[in-house]
């Protein structure tokens, strides 16, 4: 069978038949050149394993047999259990005050946040949780990660109670919430009453007094002391602080303070005053409280006292 002529293309159009030597004209198209074959469509990448929730939504802590579920997202970090401060005129949910992580925190109590009675043993972590800006602590001897259960809502709808406010209100700020409201410097009287050290706003005391001994009014119409030809109300800060009187019969040193109503306020000693900068200064709350804020003097943190508080 005899090969076709091949088809050639002419320069004005249309095809010519090679063959004995000479181009014949030709009407036929050439044959169709095969198409590339098209490339195959990439294949389309297996659809992403679908992630899984880490079911860590809620952290678990017991104490003395008592369980406690918060949602995790409040969780801050967790410490080894601090050494505790008191806090005088706290409600009963609140433990004291703690230094944890270089800030000051509010410490409540698990178990009564809880519902729970029982023992309290000795805590070994504290769990730090910042809520609308503040900082909060719960004791535990054991904390663990879980899943979401509905014990979650006690915890939501405790902060929403009436002790819980209270408490909230005494909490320190976050840290950067501290510093977004700096404090200017300020001057610090301080002094020692009842075995705690604490201090008062330098402004709002009128003067000090070397020792002198108070005196009890007939008919229990409470105890004085004389000042610069003054009987003047006195105030045991010892026994405001919830702890033990600076004035147990004895002449101890006074501290008045410049109020619309003056008073003295009866201490164990007066360490004298300091001069404290900002940063060095957390507020507590509205400073509606007897504890307006914490002091840092030399590496400790010292209660500083409203003044209207204490002479209440």
């Amino acid at each position: 069978m005899a090969e076709p002529a091949p088809l050639l293309p002419l320069p004005g159009g249309g095809w010519c038949a090679l063959g004995g030597g000479t181009a014949e004209p030709v009407s036929a198209p050439p044959r169709a050149i095969p198409e590339q074959a098209a490339p195959l469509a990439e294949a389309a990448p297996p659809p992403a394993p679908r992630r899984r929730g880490t079911g860590l939504e809620a952290l678990h802590l017991s104490l003395s047999g008592v369980a406690l579920a918060l949602p995790s997202a409040l969780a801050e970090h967790i410490h080894p259990m601090p050494e505790l401060m008191p806090l005088p005129g706290a409600p009963a949910c609140v433990r004291g005050l703690a230094l944890a992580g270089g800030a000051p925190i509010l410490v409540l109590d698990s178990l009564e946040v809880a519902g729970g009675g029982g023992v309290a043993e000795a805590p070994a972590w504290l769990l730090a949780l910042r809520w609308k800006g503040r900082r909060l602590g719960l004791p535990a001897g054991r904390i663990a990660a879980g899943p979401a259960v509905p014990a979650l809502r006690h915890f939501e709808t405790w902060l929403e109670t009436r002790p819980a406010q209270a408490a909230l209100a005494l909490a320190p700020p976050a840290l950067e919430e501290a510093m977004s409201r700096p404090i200017a410097e300020r001057h610090l009287v301080l002094f020692r009453a009842g075995g705690l050290r604490a201090a008062l706003p330098a402004e709002a005391v009128h003067a000090v007094l070397a020792p002198v001994r108070a005196q009890s009014l007939p008919g229990g119409g409470g105890v004085v002391a004389p000042h610069r030809g003054e009987l003047l109300p006195v105030r045991d800060a010892g026994l405001r602080l919830g702890a033990a009187p600076a004035a147990p019969g004895a002449a101890v040193p006074m501290i008045r303070l410049a109020l619309a109503r003056e008073c003295l306020v009866a201490v164990t000693a007066i360490e004298g005053v300091r001069r404290i900068p900002a940063a060095d200064i957390t507020p507590l709350g509205a400073g509606e409280g007897l504890v307006a804020g914490l002091a840092r003097v030399q590496g400790e943190n010292l209660m500083l006292l409203s003044p209207t508080a204490l002479a209440a």
